[in-house]
C-alpha cells in the first residue's frame, strides 16, 4: 500500500470510497456530483489537502482536509456555491426537504475551527473501503495526513465527529493520540465532538 496526493482521475474512486464509508451521512445525501466538486476542491484549491491510499491502480482510502479552514471554506462558497447547488439538484428532486436543510447548513459551514487553535489544520474526511478495515490502513493514512499538514506549517490538527453512535471512530482517534477538545451542537442539531492533536 502506498500514499500519494490525489490526481484528477482519482476523484470518481474517492467518491466511491466516500459513499461506501458514509452511507446515509450528511454529504452523501447531496449526491455524487456534489461530492466530486468537493473532493476536487480539496485536491486542487489553495490550502486543500487530499491524499489517497492505493494498491496498484485501486484507491483503497483517502484523507481530505485543509490547512486554513476558514479561508478555504470562505473561498469555496464564494467561487463555487452555484456549482454545488447545480450538482445537488438530482438529490434535491429526490429528497427536497432533507437536501435543502443540508445545503443551507453547508452554505454557512466554516470548518468549526476553535478560536484557541491559531495554526491548526482540519481533517474534514477520512475513509477506508469497508472490506479493507482492520489492517491498520486508517492509522497509516492518518499519520501521512498529519505529516503532510505539518510540512505545510501547521502545528496541530483537529476534526469533528458525531458524539453518539460513533464509539468506534472516537476510540480510533483516541488511540492515535487525539483528545476531546470540546462538544457542540451543529446548526442541523447534531451533537458533535471536536478532537485535536498537537503535531
Amino acid at each position: 500500500m502506498k500514499i500519494r496526493p490525489a490526481q484528477l482521475e482519482d476523484i470518481s474512486n474517492i467518491v466511491d470510497v466516500h459513499i461506501e464509508g458514509f452511507d446515509g451521512f450528511f454529504l452523501t445525501l447531496l449526491g455524487r456530483g456534489f461530492l466530486s466538486e468537493l473532493y476536487k476542491a480539496f485536491a486542487f484549491r489553495d490550502n486543500g489537502v487530499l491524499r489517497v491510499l492505493y494498491d496498484e491502480d485501486n484507491i483503497i482510502g483517502y484523507a481530505a482536509g485543509t490547512v486554513k479552514p476558514v479561508e478555504f471554506y470562505h473561498c469555496l462558497r464564494k467561487d463555487k456555491a452555484f456549482s454545488f447547488f447545480l450538482k445537488a439538484i438530482p438529490s434535491l428532486i429526490r429528497n427536497p426537504y432533507i437536501v435543502i436543510k443540508k445545503l443551507w447548513y453547508a452554505l454557512f459551514y466554516k470548518g468549526e475551527k476553535p478560536s484557541s487553535m491559531s495554526n491548526a489544520a482540519l481533517l474534514s474526511s477520512i475513509a477506508i473501503l469497508p472490506n479493507s478495515s482492520g489492517k491498520s490502513l486508517g492509522k497509516k493514512l492518518l499519520m501521512d495526513f498529519e505529516k503532510s499538514v505539518k510540512s505545510l506549517g501547521c502545528n496541530s490538527l483537529y476534526l469533528t465527529t458525531d458524539k453518539f453512535g460513533n464509539d468506534r471512530a472516537i476510540a480510533f482517534y483516541e488511540r492515535t493520540g487525539y483528545e476531546i477538545e470540546s462538544e457542540f451542537i451543529q446548526a442541523d442539531g447534531r451533537k458533535m465532538l471536536r478532537l485535536f492533536k498537537m503535531l
